[in-house]
């Protein structure tokens, strides 16, 4: 919930690579390695590039009405997830005046990178979500918290008693008390050679340059909404991200006290955060024409959060054989 782009300016840090559990590589993630040396690479600064070399556009038209047939396809055929069997202590609440709560963000309060991007900067409201947030949980404790999977009964080892695949986004706020936001995904199935796969199968360094964050303050005050704003951020880029691959799912600890800046913004935000009502969106962004459009992984709104209902969390050995996945 900070400004992330200036944070990124801003940093100075040397960027590390993040170790995260040993698993293969797959071919098609050398592939896309292979390919974005050739491809069109579109960060956020250069949004406003005209230099973009691009297909052919009307090999593109073509894909682009495949692709839309193939996506209305797969959102019509997909059974949905029962939410009822997660659970997190923070609460799910849909009134408009909810306090204390999480909601589902809709995706189309957020523009991202249309099939049309690198010929005309063009972007569209995102619309439907990759995955399904089935969980939030509000801790805290006087350490940071690390690889919160650990816990016993949280919603990743749920879904992955049920044959589901999780990413668990760990927002970590720093301070006298810790703090830390827990958003749990949840899909059936990673669709082989996907940009979501290549992210969740890839490298640190391919993750930190690809993980994307939308921030937004429909409410607060003036001052916090400045601070935040409302730009994409590669969170990679900004702060330090360590990922934690399980067989099973894909943590993303967000250290937001890694950066000065950041930590500094923090403060404020976190000083009025039960005035606030905050969405934010996550997403793997799109470096060419054939990641194009970009997918919301998903998105959450967090409404008036009080520091007091965060709990301390219990967390198993950090060993496999205690991780139910």
């Amino acid at each position: 919930m900070v400004n992330m782009t200036s944070v990124a300016t801003s940093s100075k840090r040397s960027k590390k690579l993040q170790s995260s559990s040993v698993h293969q590589r797959s071919s098609s993630l050398d592939q896309i390695h292979a390919s974005n040396k050739n491809a069109i690479l579109m960060d956020e600064e250069s949004d406003e590039d005209e230099d973009l070399q691009c297909t052919d556009q009307e090999a593109l038209t073509s894909a682009i009405g495949i692709e839309d047939k193939k996506t209305a396809y797969e959102e019509e055929s997909k059974d949905p997830i029962d939410l009822s069997i997660f659970s997190g202590n923070l609460r799910r609440d849909t009134r408009d005046k909810g306090r204390d709560c999480w909601t589902l963000s809709d995706g189309n309060n957020f523009r991202v990178r249309s099939k049309r991007f690198c010929y005309d900067k063009s972007k569209v409201p995102a619309g439907k979500h990759l995955m399904d947030l089935v969980a939030v949980d509000w801790f805290k404790d006087t350490k940071r918290m690390d690889h919160v999977v650990r816990r016993s009964g949280c919603a990743a080892q749920v879904a992955a008693d049920k044959g589901l695949f999780s990413i668990v986004f760990n927002l970590q706020v720093p301070g006298s008390t810790h703090y830390s936001m827990v958003f749990y995904f949840v899909t059936k199935e990673l669709v082989p050679g996907s940009l979501l796969q290549w992210f969740v199968d890839g490298d640190d360094e391919f993750r930190n340059s690809r993980l994307k964050l939308i921030p937004s303050v429909p409410k607060g005050s003036w001052i916090v909404r400045q601070s935040v704003g409302s730009t994409p951020c590669l969170l990679g880029k900004a702060v330090d991200c360590n990922y934690i691959r399980g067989p099973t799912y894909l943590e993303v600890d967000v250290d937001i006290g890694s950066s000065t800046v950041a930590n500094g913004v923090l403060g404020l935000v976190v000083g009025v955060i039960t005035s606030l009502v905050v969405d934010m969106a996550f997403l793997v962004q799109a470096n060419a024409t054939d990641e194009l459009p970009e997918r919301l992984i998903g998105a959450v709104r967090v409404s008036h959060i009080e520091l007091s209902s965060a709990i301390v969390p219990v967390l198993e050995s950090d060993s496999s054989d205690t991780l139910k996945t």
